[in-house]
């Protein structure tokens, strides 16, 4: 009566763990399911964000407009980082599960080599019988045959376990690569998050600037417009120049291909776009890419440095790569350069840091908020950068 007492106990105790372990698995996949929805909610915000974003830089430039640029700005910053803040919890919860489910596969895969162990086992030992000895030793031959029947059982059991195991052990590779790429994205959205609010914080300071301009006159403003595009032009007539001077080298044309400088793929302004020379007044021979102050810059191939120009104060700065490929590379707005003139870089190393807030350093004054100028050429010629990258 105790046995059976005790049996009934641990018989409660297994089917209560087990409907806690089961209410809790419900409860962290709600929680998850959650946090992607607001997730996804954000995303779309901040899609609508950038959308009354554009409406406002396609506006004629004036210092008012500046001003409402980086409130439109400082906004979908603010819902990016929101963004960051939802998607590492929401990975931390997936890291979660994967661990939890890591955890059950390796206690099954453990539970079957000892099934698989015991089977083998008895398969070895009645090997060592003859089927002479076998039938010498049953009272029948139904016994014989039943005896037979039980070994194939056995040899089926190792098979079936064989196959188990492997299934089990592909799954925990799966299990186990998915963890690792959750792993790297969430420190590549650490990062990002890092990068995201020192950009916030230097809009934050752009706009105390800007306030401060305000009492300047429209004319005045306007005047600063007019030589920054002056600068800007003349940057680009130099750019122009060195790179004639400098020639190019024939290539096989496969080899023409470029890697994103940054992670970024969000375009404000196209190659040859006629609203940039509709606001500006000039050509714009590259792609801007929408990016948060500071973001790394990557070579998007092995080259030399051939020419790195820091602007005085808010004055323009860019770099220009001549690469291995035939191709050359320029940037502008930058922040910071993280190698200098002359230097060999290799594809994927940091070589820059973006800028383009309005009044801040290397910004120069044909920008309205923090994105990354990228020009491409080729024999000489500025081309569209989408056709290189890859």
């Amino acid at each position: 009566m105790k046995k059976r007492l005790k049996y009934f106990v641990f018989y409660l105790v297994l089917v209560f763990t087990t409907a806690m372990i089961f209410g809790n698995s419900i409860v962290h996949a709600d929680v998850l399911e959650d946090k992607q929805l607001e997730l996804k909610n954000l995303q779309k915000k901040i899609e609508e964000q950038e959308a009354a974003l554009k409406k406002v830089r396609d506006q004629q430039l004036t210092l008012d407009n500046q001003v409402k640029l980086l409130d439109e700005q400082i906004e979908t910053a603010n819902l990016s980082i929101e963004a960051i803040k939802v998607e590492i919890e929401s990975i931390g919860l997936e890291r979660s599960e994967i661990n939890s489910d890591l955890v059950d596969l390796e206690e099954e895969a453990l539970g079957q080599r000892l099934v698989l162990q015991q089977a083998i086992r008895v398969s070895y030992l009645s090997r060592r019988e003859s089927l002479v000895e076998i039938l010498i030793g049953s009272d029948s031959l139904a016994e014989f045959m039943s005896h037979l029947e039980y070994l194939d059982k056995v040899q089926n059991h190792i098979s079936v376990g064989i196959q188990t195991l492997n299934e089990l052990k592909s799954s925990l590779a799966v299990k186990k690569a998915v963890l690792e790429d959750k792993n790297e994205r969430l420190d590549e959205i650490r990062a990002a998050k890092i990068i995201e609010e020192q950009s916030l914080q230097i809009q934050m300071q752009a706009k105390s600037a800007i306030l401060q301009d305000l009492k300047l006159t429209e004319a005045d403003y306007q005047a600063k417009i007019a030589e920054g595009r002056t600068e800007q032009q003349a940057i680009s007539n130099e750019i122009a120049n060195l790179l004639k001077s400098m020639g190019s080298k024939a290539v096989d044309p496969g080899e023409l291909v470029l890697a994103w400088p940054i992670p970024y793929r969000t375009i404000t302004a196209t190659f040859h776009d006629q609203d940039y020379y509709r606001r500006f007044g000039i050509a714009h021979n590259a792609i801007d890419i929408a990016a948060p102050q500071g973001t790394p810059i990557t070579a998007p191939a092995s080259g030399v440095v051939s020419k790195i120009k820091q602007g005085v104060g808010s004055g323009l700065s860019y770099m220009v790569v001549n690469h291995d490929n035939g191709l050359a590379t320029v940037y502008l707005h930058l922040s910071g350069f993280a190698v200098s003139t002359g230097a060999y870089v290799t594809k994927g190393q940091v070589i820059a840091y973006s800028g383009g807030t309005p009044g801040t350093n290397g910004a120069g004054w044909l920008t309205t908020g923090p994105h990354l100028h990228f020009e491409v050429w080729y024999n000489s010629t500025a081309r569209n950068p989408l056709a290189y990258l890859v």
